[in-house]
């Protein structure tokens, strides 16, 4: 059919060849922490350990995108919505890479400021890892092409629950953020404020320095507009819109949608100076 979305044998056999080597150098940097477990400060160690949590994630994904088109190869062409779905794994997968790179990127940082080059090391060459990854997988850099599934229902979702599926890895079990490498997001203005700025987050990404609460991050956050549905991502940004302090209008399903007709052409993640710059046009 000559889908961007499938990949030949010798792709598969590049991808998984790349993913061993990136996974033989992850269980050295396992061995490594073990080994200097006794000596990391406390905020590294949760970081470790949300690491850990979001590898066994990234991991079932990758498995299943290759199992995927592993079966697309011994079956031959299957019909359209089989495609789509091989497209949207692809993209889910995509995003795990993303989160392992900006994870691992945020680990390096944090050795880099301690003086620990070989650890910074070792976390750098898996984020570059990961980023090679993601460019050898079939239409993740089609984000405006990514299926969007506009259909459920914020109210009858556990929000809580989908947070701790998909964020808390990164933000904490609380959504008050890991020290300084990813920010708190309850009670924070990215969250609380206009609707746009939180369901563009989610729906394209963010990259480069943001302020929370008077405290700045680098890195980058990937889109989540292929793992989760307009309804999932109203019923998360509900939930940590009512854990915040104040009075703060719910998002519904529609406005998830609206706001993504409106950037439908958006390809690249957003920087906070562009979100700022919209927040303040639509107050």
């Amino acid at each position: 059919m000559g889908r961007s979305d499938y990949m030949s044998e010798e792709q598969r056999n590049e991808l998984e060849a790349a993913y061993d080597s990136l996974q033989s150098n992850y269980e050295t940097l396992l061995t490594s922490y073990e080994t200097e477990s006794g000596t990391l400060p406390a905020e590294l160690k949760s970081l470790y350990s949300q690491m850990q949590q979001m590898h066994s994630k990234m991991d079932a994904n990758h498995r299943q995108m290759m199992s995927m088109h592993m079966d697309r190869h011994m079956q031959g062409d299957k019909m359209m919505a089989e495609g789509m779905g091989m497209h949207m794994q692809n993209n889910m997968t995509g995003e795990w890479y993303n989160q392992m790179m900006s994870m691992h990127d945020r680990m390096a940082n944090m050795h880099q400021e301690m003086g620990q080059q070989s650890m910074a090391e070792m976390n750098k060459r898996l984020s570059e890892g990961y980023g090679k990854m993601r460019h050898m997988t079939p239409s993740t850099d089609e984000t405006s092409e990514v299926p969007f599934n506009e259909e459920g229902d914020p109210s009858l979702l556990n929000g809580e629950s989908l947070y701790a599926q998909n964020c808390a890895s990164c933000h904490g079990n609380n959504a008050e953020g890991i020290g300084g490498a990813f920010p708190q997001l309850v009670d924070s203005e990215w969250i609380t404020g206009d609707k746009s700025v939180p369901v563009r987050i989610l729906l394209h990404g963010l990259s480069g320095e943001i302020e929370v609460n008077e405290q700045s991050y680098q890195g980058s956050m990937p889109s989540f507009k292929a793992r989760l549905s307009a309804a999932e991502m109203a019923a998360i940004l509900n939930y940590l819109r009512d854990e915040s302090e104040g009075d703060h209008s719910n998002i519904s399903q529609e406005d998830i949608i609206r706001i993504s007709n409106t950037y439908s052409d958006r390809t690249t993640s957003w920087n906070a100076e562009e979100l700022n710059v919209q927040e303040q046009s639509n107050q």
